[in-house]
């Protein structure tokens, strides 16, 4: 892809908050307690930090985009519930809804529990307990965006309606 493509695909420190931003061809609002900071990797058209009472419980929302790579919304379900556990083996909280009255076909889950981040199994480090993942998947023309907001419960919990917003007004 060419810088120049590439370029146009992404609109990132752009972003101030309660700002416009476009992402793809699309745009949305992004929620005023969201901070932007520069992406990092190209398969990350947006980063932002959410603050939480102190730094230690910062969250953080990600918009990736990986083209038009095949994959299903139940494979991605079944990675993302993977990747969380509870100390007594019980199952993990997980709520998942469709939605069709935004712009684009969406599937948001909700994930809390002990999170092991990352892909496969992710290192030792990145094992966190009392965490939330809440992942959209907006299913748009150009491809599938994802959209995550994770961290520790507390601000994560107090964003979901922002977050839910911000996808559902991508237009």
């Amino acid at each position: 892809m060419s810088a120049a493509l590439l370029g146009s695909l992404l609109s990132h420190g752009a972003a101030a908050q309660g700002s416009t931003i476009k992402l793809l061809d699309y745009q949305t609002t992004v929620p005023a307690k969201w901070v932007s900071r520069p992406p990092t990797s190209t398969a990350r058209l947006a980063m932002f930090t959410v603050p939480g009472s102190d730094s230690a419980n910062n969250a953080e929302a990600v918009v990736y985009w990986f083209g038009n790579t095949p994959a299903t919304v139940a494979a991605n379900l079944e990675r993302w519930r993977g990747q969380f556990s509870n100390p007594d083996g019980s199952p993990v909280f997980e709520k998942v809804t469709r939605d069709s009255t935004g712009a684009f076909p969406t599937t948001i889950a909700e994930y809390r529990g002990t999170y092991r981040r990352g892909i496969g199994a992710g290192s030792a480090d990145s094992v966190r307990t009392g965490q939330t993942l809440l992942s959209a998947i907006v299913e748009t023309p150009r491809g599938w965006l994802f959209i995550q907001l994770f961290g520790p419960s507390a601000p994560v919990i107090a964003e979901r309606d922002s977050f839910v917003r911000f996808v559902k007004e991508l237009k």
